[in-house]
């Protein structure tokens, strides 16, 4: 029988590792990990099947320089949506998944966001942008869900 095709994606850092911990849910899906190109995430190509997006340098803002990161990840998550073509594509967050999940969104795919476990009593920029068109928006703390009303509350990852 095919494996359903299935996109996990997110920034790097805490984000990866928390995709990092479905590990033994997303290896029995044809997956691919997608999320930012660093030095920490290049050895992940030997464990994984996983494609790079472009990344933000470390402490930088949202601005010009951010929303060009944005397009050009835009540009490259459409290509790699047309390569891989997922049932659903599954995040962790952050801004990097931004443009995969609408991508992804206008084609078909179902959508499932994972807050960030760090999100223990606030809201996040990015999550805030995908939760009107999440399929599925899961929280891992009972104390966010005063802010995302249709939150499936589950308890962590880790």
């Amino acid at each position: 029988m095919k494996k359903k095709k299935i996109i996990l994606i997110c920034s790097d850092g805490g984000h990866l590792a928390q995709i990092l911990e479905l590990k033994n849910m997303f290896l029995t899906y044809d997956y691919l990990i997608v999320t930012e190109e660093s030095p920490a995430t290049l050895p992940l190509k030997e464990k994984y099947n996983i494609k790079y997006l472009k990344g933000r340098s470390k402490g930088q803002k949202r601005n010009l320089s951010f929303i060009y990161s944005l397009v050009v990840n835009a540009f490259l998550s459409l290509k790699i949506l047309i390569q891989h073509f997922p049932k659903a594509i599954i995040t962790t967050g952050s801004h990097t998944a931004i443009p995969m999940c609408l991508l992804g969104k206008i084609s078909g795919a179902k959508i499932i966001w994972i807050l960030s476990y760090a999100r223990i009593n606030s809201r996040a920029f990015s999550a805030d942008i995908i939760y009107p068109f999440a399929d599925r928006f899961i929280v891992q703390w009972p104390g966010v869900q005063k802010f995302y009303k249709k939150a499936i509350y589950l308890g962590g990852i880790y």
